[in-house]
This record gives structure tokens, C-alpha cells and sequence, in this order.
């Protein structure tokens, strides 16, 4: 076709940053080439030119999120659409005159700046493995309008075409895939509550734990209640892991204060487990709207499309192939009453069981005298510490119906979300008066963050970027995107950008010329105050 569009953005690829802010928006910028070129025919000598008139030219920007389970079938729904016209006021005249021979057509760049939202999920492929391209997806779309006009010239092709020439043509451009990842800033100076193994600052959990009996006992006593409500347990990890790290620092404090001397002296903590689980929430929504007040009320969390845009009513723009057969009949939900599934999972190694045993004789809260009596702890004698470094698998060693158990940023979306949970159970062992031993366990569960972190700059690519002259110029070794200061360094959350008013501006000076009423710039001076 002698007029085609093509989307170049400047880079198919967005980094979010920070968690996700509904009151946020990142830049995703780019340009719309406009290209007219003149057809050649069989009979026609030369070549005639093209000229049209460029009536619209809109930029969409449009994620959607796919579910494909065996429990809960296909669930499509459109996370956000964002368009914007980028020809403001009259039509645009395109031609390639003088250009009519050329192998290469003439082309205009037209700039575009769309505010991309903050609080949208990150691109990830999750469901059935069989669905490969089932997930979260973001493109860009072009759609030009135009007409064709006369150019004066008579050829019979011309005269032929003549009547169609008038009408108005729409076309499209090739779909751009944008890949949406976030980010979290690595914190620019370690806390004094920061762990020598992590770099992000230890949280503090003040638990409350539950007894449990223990698998292995089968006696019918049990401890106390009001025994196992005097321990207090304060534990901390990390406010974030990064995908790379093996292992996650977990530190455990223990106060028996308020136990008598007898109970001191029966009580002990053998040892305690650790596990940290990913659970994988896949959800029916849109198709669960009219029956489900509970899917309604969380679409509405997000600032999603209303309902007359999402499918059916609406079907997304690059749909899986899936939805054809579910729309038909083809296929069907098996469990119409089910509007969600999850899938967990260990993130230990197989050959880790997540034991650690108390060294010494487990009479954590018992303090000795010099004779060899238990006494009432001094107020200095606050806690017993338990530390440990739980070790997280690299690979995945399991595989089900969706896939392999790859281990996932934590995040919430409308259809998939993705969170991490740490275990702990602590054994405790009590002797009653008759002589019999019974164990329980006090377990509690931690939250848990799976976040990403900036590649750090190395030093090669610090080295290769030079400064000439008051020029920065970019080798093409090292990637802009790594040398860029992060965007909240740049404009606060609501997109207005930071300025820093304690830097007073430069005092006014007027130019030389500024004495006369009008001056000239010629060529000469053109060239040599351009910067090359």
C-alpha cells in the first residue's frame, strides 16, 4: 500500500518503580512513522506521485490479563486502554514529490508520550502450561485515517483508479509488544536494623502465636494453655528479597518473663521448622460479574475499564486463541460454581527439611545460679535470640498443570496474584509432674516481599560514558536505560517534575546585540554554534 504506519518506540520495554501506586504514571514514549511511497505498474514509464491527506492518527496504549485453568477454564479482561490523537487542529497534506523514484519511501515522525499507570501488574506468562501465551500482555496500536487526493497527472491507471481515489482509508501498524517490569529502589544507605546478609532493613513482627499438637505425639495430655501463652516471640526478616538472593535472614526472640520457676524449669524448645511458600491465586472476574458480588467488588479495586468495555461486549485486541471456543460453546467451565484456584508450593530444595535444632538443653528460659538454682531473670536477661539463614531454591524442582514452580515477584492483580508466606513452628517440650513429656508447637506465618532490583551500573559502563565538552555522549556499549537516574529521582509521584529551588538561577545578561532593534543569523554562524 502506498501509505503505511509504524510504531518505534524508544524502547519496548518499561521499568516501573517502587510498589504499585494507583495515584502514579511512568512516561512510555516514542514515535509513529507515517510512510508514503509511489507504486510502479506494468505499463507506466515513470512513476507518479502520492499525495494524501493525513486525516487522523491515534496511539493506543492497551494491556489485558488472561486466565486458562483446568478448574476454572478461560477468564479474559482488559486492564486498561489508553489513546491518544497526536494530529491536533486541520489535516495533515502528505506527498513524495520529487521523490517519486526512490526505493525508499518518504517518511514523517510523529512523537508520542503516553502516561502509563502505576498500579498495573508486571508482564508474566501464568495458567495451564499448555496456554503458553495465557497472562499478562501489553502492545501498542496505530490507526491512521486519510484520503487520497489527485496529483494532476492523466495516466490511464489514474483515470481508473479516479473513482476510489475520494474515498477515506483506514490502516494500522504492525502490533509493538511492550514488556512492563518493576522495580524497587535499593535503599541508598543500610539501616542500623539492616541484616549483614541482606540489603534491605530487617521488619519486625510482634506474632501471636498458635499451639498445635505435635505430629509425632500421641499422649492425651497436653501443655498447659496458660504456659504456652506466657512465651513471647518477636521475629524479623528482611522488608523485601531480591530474586537473587539464596537465602533470607530470620532472627527469633524469645521472653518467658512472665513464667514461674517451676514452669521455667519443665518447659524447653527442642527446635524449630522454617518454610516459605509461594501461593498462586488464579480468579474468574469477568464472567463471574453478573453472579458474584465478591469478584465485583474486587474488579472495582482496580481502576480498570468499566464492564461495556471488557469482553464479550468489547473482545480484547490480541485475544487467545482459546477464547474463540469458549465464546462458541466449544469448551465450558467443568466447575461453573468455582471462581478461583490456587496453586503452592515449597521454595526449598527438595533435600532441605527446614530443622534447625536448639543447640545446649532447650531451657531457654531458665537462668542459673551459680549453685545451680533457677532464678527469676534480671530485667537485662530479656531474650533468648534464635537466628538462622533459611536458604531459598534457584531452580524450580516441581512441575504441574501450570508449569514449572518458577519463583515470582509478589504482586496483586485482578485475575493472578502472587504472594509468599514464611512458616515457623517451634517445638516446645514440657515435663508434667508425673514424670510424662508432651510436645507442641507454636506456629505463626510471616509476610513476605519478592521484589526485583535495578541492575547496579558497572564499571565498565560508567567508563564509557564521556564527557566532551559539556556533551554527553552515550556509547552504543552501554545501554541508556542503565546510565538514567531512576524516575523518582526525577518527578514525584503524581508526575510533576522535581525541581530543586535551593539552586538559584543565573543572573541576567543581556546579549551584545541587544542594542539593536534587529539582527541576522547567516549560515556561517549557523554551523558554528551547532553542537555535533
Amino acid at each position: 500500500m502506498p501509505v503505511s504506519i509504524d510504531i518505534v518506540p524508544f524502547s519496548d520495554s518499561l521499568a516501573l518503580f517502587g510498589d504499585a501506586d494507583f495515584s502514579s504514571a511512568f512516561s512510555l514514549a516514542g514515535h509513529v512513522s507515517v510512510s508514503i511511497s509511489s507504486p510502479s505498474f506494468m505499463f507506466q514509464r515513470r512513476r507518479s506521485t502520492t499525495r494524501a491527506l493525513l486525516q487522523s492518527l491515534t496511539i493506543t496504549f492497551e494491556g489485558q490479563s488472561e486466565v486458562i485453568t483446568p478448574d476454572i477454564g478461560y477468564a479474559p479482561l482488559r486492564l486498561c486502554s489508553i489513546t491518544r490523537e497526536l494530529l491536533n487542529g486541520e489535516p495533515v497534506d502528505l506527498s513524495n514529490e520529487g521523490h517519486e523514484d526512490s526505493d525508499k519511501p518518504c517518511s514523517w515522525n510523529v512523537i508520542f508520550d503516553i502516561p502509563v499507570p502505576g498500579w498495573l501488574p508486571t508482564t508474566s506468562t501464568y495458567g495451564d502450561q499448555g496456554a503458553v501465551e495465557a497472562g499478562t500482555r501489553y502492545a501498542l496500536y496505530a490507526t491512521a485515517t486519510f484520503i487520497y487526493l489527485e496529483d494532476g497527472s492523466s495516466s490511464i491507471f489514474s483515470s481508473f483508479c479516479s473513482p476510489f481515489n475520494g474515498r477515506t482509508r483506514t490502516i494500522t501498524a504492525p502490533i509493538c509488544p511492550i514488556t512492563l517490569t518493576r522495580f524497587i529502589e535499593v535503599p541508598s544507605a543500610p539501616s542500623s536494623s539492616s541484616s549483614s546478609t541482606s540489603i534491605f532493613p530487617m521488619a519486625l513482627f510482634i506474632v501471636d502465636a498458635q499451639s498445635g499438637q505435635d505430629s509425632t505425639e500421641t499422649h492425651a495430655k497436653a501443655i498447659p494453655p496458660e504456659v504456652l501463652k506466657k512465651i513471647r516471640v518477636v521475629a524479623s526478616i528482611p522488608n523485601a528479597v531480591t530474586m537473587d538472593e539464596t537465602s533470607v535472614p530470620l532472627i527469633l526472640r524469645l521472653q518467658g518473663n512472665e513464667l514461674n520457676a517451676s514452669e521455667r524449669e519443665r518447659l524447653r524448645i527442642t527446635d524449630f521448622t522454617v518454610d516459605v511458600e509461594q501461593i498462586e491465586t488464579y480468579r474468574l472476574l469477568t464472567t463471574c460479574l453478573s453472579r458474584s458480588t465478591t469478584s465485583l467488588d474486587r474488579v472495582t479495586r482496580f481502576m480498570v475499564p468499566p464492564r461495556a468495555q471488557q469482553p464479550p461486549s468489547v473482545p480484547l485486541r490480541n485475544a487467545h486463541s482459546l477464547q474463540t471456543l469458549y465464546d462458541v460453546g466449544l469448551l465450558i467451565n467443568p466447575y461453573p460454581s468455582r471462581s478461583s484456584t490456587t496453586r503452592s508450593f515449597s521454595l526449598f530444595e527438595p533435600s532441605n527439611s527446614g530443622k534447625y535444632i536448639i543447640s545446649g538443653d532447650g531451657y531457654v528460659f531458665a537462668h542459673d545460679s551459680p549453685d545451680g538454682d533457677a532464678i527469676s531473670p534480671s530485667p537485662s536477661e530479656n531474650w533468648y535470640v534464635l537466628e538462622a539463614s533459611v536458604p531459598l531454591a534457584q531452580e524450580p524442582h516441581r512441575l504441574d498443570w501450570a508449569g514449572p514452580c518458577n519463583r515470582r515477584i509478589s504482586e496483586s492483580s485482578p485475575l493472578f496474584s502472587v504472594c509468599h508466606m514464611m512458616h515457623i513452628a517451634l517445638r516446645c517440650a514440657y515435663e508434667h509432674p508425673d514424670g510424662d513429656v508432651v510436645y507442641e508447637r507454636l506456629h505463626f506465618s510471616l509476610p513476605m516481599q519478592n521484589v526485583r532490583v535495578p541492575a547496579p551500573v558497572t564499571s565498565s559502563a560508567a567508563d564509557s560514558i564521556l564527557i566532551i565538552e559539556g556533551a554527553m555522549e552515550l556509547q552504543k556499549s552501554a545501554p541508556y536505560s542503565q546510565s538514567l537516574p531512576a524516575y523518582s529521582q526525577l518527578f514525584h509521584s503524581n508526575g510533576e517534575r522535581k525541581i530543586d529551588y535551593s539552586i538559584p538561577l543565573p543572573l541576567y545578561e543581556p546579549p551584545p546585540s541587544a542594542s539593536s532593534s534587529s539582527f541576522t543569523l547567516d549560515h556561517d554562524d549557523d554551523d558554528r554554534k551547532s553542537i555535533s
